[in-house]
């Protein structure tokens, strides 16, 4: 059920049944030679949208602008900053709750707007704790699709070390499921890839979790081809329609219990 979609007494409709909404989160980004750069936002949408008409829940319109400064070096990435980001996720919690709605669930495809809104969601709740609302307090989730336990456990199990942290195999077989014949293929840019990149050094995943990367010059510098420990050309069609199953199980589970 697509807010998009709807009409307003539909809204209303639904609002006596369930107080809950989910709003997909994703990036406009480079996902190395290979990869779409919509795929956060497409898998974001995806995932979102199989979770919602499974259980018959409202889905929100897709936030596919995230923090990606350090992509920048990259052309075609579209960045927002963090307070940007923030910004829009508290004018999308503030108009969401004062018309009723009480749960929040954020599905959330990019590494770098975990921080931004959760931060947004904390500014969110300091209404209540400060006393300038005096309603019951809303609720917010955020749960990325790669924390999903079936959806991790099939990546690692399929990928291995060579999942790496962008431009991921799982990602782009993800993206080939939701794009099918609309998949940007292309023989020379899949040439470049056959190659696995550089294995990151040890550590560096613990270090720039959630994308925590430094400026977009040192970013191309590092991973000149925008894969970050990440062999691109590993993901397939099959693979990609197995994970995405499972990252919409897993995500209506969760929708399920955070809704109730």
């Amino acid at each position: 059920m697509r807010l998009t979609h709807t009409r307003w007494p539909q809204v209303l409709q639904y609002l006596q049944r369930c107080r809950g909404i989910i709003i997909p989160t994703g990036s406009t980004e480079q996902h190395g030679p290979i990869g779409p750069i919509g795929t956060d936002a497409l898998l974001a949408q995806a995932i979102a949208q199989g979770a919602a008409e499974r259980g018959d829940w409202l889905l929100a319109p897709t936030l596919n602008l995230g923090p990606a400064q350090f992509n920048l070096g990259f052309p075609g990435t579209v960045a927002l900053r963090a307070s940007t980001l923030m910004a829009v996720v508290g004018d999308v919690l503030d108009s969401l709750a004062v018309q009723g709605f009480e749960r929040f669930y954020f599905l959330n495809a990019h590494g770098a707007n975990i921080a931004a809104v959760n931060a947004a969601c904390q500014d969110f709740y300091a209404q209540w704790s400060l006393g300038r609302r005096s309603t019951k307090a809303p609720q917010c989730r955020l749960r990325s699709w790669w924390d999903y336990p079936r959806a991790d456990q099939m990546r690692k199990s399929l990928y291995g070390s060579w999942e790496g942290m962008h431009a991921t195999p799982s990602e782009l077989a993800m993206a080939m499921a939701v794009l099918g014949p609309d998949y940007p293929h292309d023989a020379q840019a899949q040439a470049q890839v056959t190659e696995p990149p550089l294995a990151l050094p040890e550590g560096f995943a613990r270090l720039h979790g959630g994308d925590n990367h430094l400026d977009s010059a040192s970013h191309r510098a590092q991973f000149p081809d925008g894969r970050v420990g990440s062999h691109s050309a590993l993901a397939r069609l099959e693979d990609g329609q197995a994970l995405m199953e499972a990252a919409i199980a897993d995500a209506q589970q969760d929708i399920a219990e955070f809704f109730a």
